[in-house]
């Protein structure tokens, strides 16, 4: 009897004990963790996905474009070409004078059909409107045989002097070359929509 009575006080101790002590809750094993850290040891902030994003894009140089700039010989190349097509231009155009008597009737029309691809239609519907005005042929003997360039100069941009000479010849030139008269001559050339045309031709009698 006394071992049961000693068994009950026993195990009665072991429940009391078992319910004085008490169960740790999740603030108490946090402020654990927290309290393991020494005093002032650095804790690095965790680090998000944009600031991820920022960190990556950040190192990224920006693309820096540039114009390409044409170089002296390009330069010169460029007006040794527009030189080569404007003299090109006068030198068909003075071939052409021969093929407009001024004196005919049908002045009007050859002026038309043989200047509309070296001049501007301004000055061609000049011509037309007064043949007086216009560069042709005036007599049988002498005739406009060619133009002959002595000066080419830039004044603008998409703009050329030039200055020469109307050379005229009669069948004696034709046997034995050189020129029976020589008229001065200023014309203007310019770049209209692209192509070059003659604005200005003035022949000094």
């Amino acid at each position: 009897m006394k071992h049961i009575i000693l068994a009950i006080t026993l195990l009665a101790i072991v429940s009391l004990v078992a319910c004085t002590i008490p169960s740790s809750t999740p603030a108490q094993t946090a402020t654990s963790n927290t309290a393991a850290v020494s005093p002032g040891t650095h804790i690095p902030p965790s680090t998000t996905p944009a600031q991820t994003a920022a960190s990556s894009t950040a190192t990224v140089s920006p693309i820096t474009r540039t114009t390409p700039t044409a170089t002296p010989t390009q330069i010169a190349t460029s007006y040794a070409t527009e030189e080569a097509e404007i003299r090109d231009l006068v030198d068909n155009f003075g071939k052409r004078l021969q093929n407009v008597p001024l004196q005919a009737l049908e002045a009007a029309q050859e002026i038309q059909k043989q200047y509309s691809e070296f001049v501007t239609p301004a000055l061609l519907e000049m011509w037309m409107n007064d043949v007086s005005k216009a560069p042709g042929r005036i007599v049988s003997s002498p005739w406009p045989d060619r133009i002959e360039i002595t000066t080419l100069s830039k004044e603008g941009t998409d703009r050329y002097e030039l200055t020469g000479f109307v050379v005229e010849i009669t069948s004696l030139e034709v046997v034995n070359g050189g020129a029976a008269t020589k008229i001065p001559v200023r014309i203007v050339v310019q770049k209209v929509e692209g192509s070059w045309l003659i604005t200005e031709y003035t022949e000094e009698q």
